[in-house]
């Protein structure tokens, strides 16, 4: 697959990245040939200096053969203006553009007939969905929820406990004693899909896919419960935050505080969420917290446009008193190794919310969601089967998975949620959970188009 990214700056490329370990031909446009000189040197990819509104660039670039087309500048006009061409000019089958401005998307944050651009996506969006679903399934360390399957994947740290390490995955499965399957395993900056024998190591990162409500058994090994967070505080009156407090009915908003030290945001907030508390103040003042009564809430989320402060608000309100916290990063990825050190319960990447909303829409209209383990090396996809798919009627052992996933999920049209064995037969309208090597992903998705 040939994809066109315009924009070489950091979600560029960290999306060019991305696919071109996953074997995609990767070109990058961007105006300043220092950036298209730079991803060159880091990425296996064409790079060219060029604007996303000139013709003449665009045909220079080779856009008239890509199978899509992805703006991502900072830019909003510059990105639909350039999505537009590349599919009326080029005639580019899919095409995908980054929007900051919600007037443009409204609260959906999506708006497909704009244009002609076949996708939208919008970053304060997939910020404000990510968190609404750590909110709604409740806080657990580095939880992954799906979209359309009711399985859920836990990233959990093992320790040192003698009894959950140096053991075969197929016995520490067996003294989890629930219905899961350990997935994948992180150590040592290297991370792999174990098999049955593969041990589990003190300090090892694993990844166990399981129902919901079979959460508390995954306890046993970290000791953390799984709590679904009854009174929250916002820092920073953001468009994410007005997004998030959206997708909540108005009688469950007055579990919501927000904090903001500019009055006139506030004062509009006030308006538009009168069920919520709006304060106009600094989260630093502890008199706030006694005063507003905020030292009673268990969740805080930060959401400001600056990460130092996000990460510092994090880590200081948990040393204080709250039970969770929830740091956005939107700039420095780095941060979301930091928080570990900090005591903070999650990071929310924009980049990555954003390569993986994009990286699902590449994978075609059977992917419901794509999501990153382990620095991207793994990847998470819920697919789901069509009425012509290949894969009907098979049974999973006839699958050569082998070096490359496994299907560790399947929620069926009647809303069954299983973890199958070999023997279990495909059909359509089911939902997998798969779980693949990056660079295997293509030729993993096509067993089942």
């Amino acid at each position: 697959m040939k994809v066109m990214i315009l924009g070489a700056g950091k979600r560029g490329l960290r999306l060019a990245q991305h696919l071109a370990e996953e074997s995609n031909d990767v070109v990058i446009i961007d105006t300043k040939e220092k950036l298209t000189r730079a991803a060159m040197d880091k990425i296996d990819c064409i790079a060219f200096p060029g604007s996303g509104t000139s013709l003449e660039d665009l045909s220079d670039a080779g856009t008239d053969s890509a199978d899509a087309f992805v703006a991502l500048t900072g830019d909003d006009e510059v990105n639909l203006v350039a999505c537009a061409l590349a599919s009326h000019e080029f005639q580019v089958p899919l095409t995908i553009a980054s929007i900051r401005n919600i007037s443009y998307t409204g609260s959906s944050g999506t708006n497909s007939n704009l244009l002609g651009i076949t996708h939208i996506v919008n970053t304060d969006y997939e910020i404000a969905s990510d968190i609404y679903d750590e909110i709604e399934r409740g806080l657990f360390s580095d939880i992954i929820s799906l979209h359309d399957s009711k399985l859920v994947v836990y990233n959990l740290v093992v320790g040192d406990n003698p009894e959950f390490c140096n053991l075969p995955v197929i016995d520490l499965r067996a003294k989890v004693n629930t219905d899961c399957l350990i997935v994948a395993i992180y150590r040592d900056g290297e991370s792999l899909i174990p098999s049955g024998d593969t041990m589990v190591l003190p300090g090892d990162t694993i990844s166990l896919v399981m129902k919901p409500e079979d959460s508390q058994k995954a306890v046993k090994i970290t000791g953390r419960p799984r709590i679904k967070p009854q009174k929250i505080v916002i820092v920073g009156a953001t468009t994410a935050t007005k997004l998030l407090l959206g997708m909540f009915p108005p009688n469950e908003r007055g579990k919501f505080a927000v904090i903001d030290r500019d009055e006139a945001v506030c004062e509009e907030f006030a308006r538009e969420f009168p069920e919520a508390l709006i304060i106009n103040g600094d989260i630093a003042d502890e008199d706030i917290l006694e005063d507003e009564g905020l030292d009673s809430y268990d969740l805080l989320v930060s959401t400001t446009s600056n990460d130092e402060l996000n990460i510092i608000i994090a880590s200081y309100c948990k040393q204080i008193g709250f039970d969770y916290s929830i740091a956005v990063v939107r700039s420095n990825n780095n941060y979301t190794k930091l928080a570990r050190h900090m005591g903070i319960d999650s990071i929310v990447s924009s980049q990555e919310v954003t390569v993986d909303s994009i990286t699902r829409y590449l994978h075609g209209t059977n992917v419901a969601s794509v999501h990153s383990l382990f620095d991207a090396k793994i990847e998470v996809f819920e697919y789901m089967l069509g009425v012509k798919s290949k894969a009907l009627a098979k049974k999973l052992r006839q699958f050569n998975m082998k070096g490359r996933g496994l299907i560790a999920g399947v929620t069926k049209p009647s809303g069954v949620t299983l973890i199958p064995n070999g023997e279990y037969r495909l059909e359509a309208g089911d939902i997998l959970v798969l779980i693949v090597r990056q660079e295997k992903a293509v030729s993993v998705m096509r067993m089942f188009e």
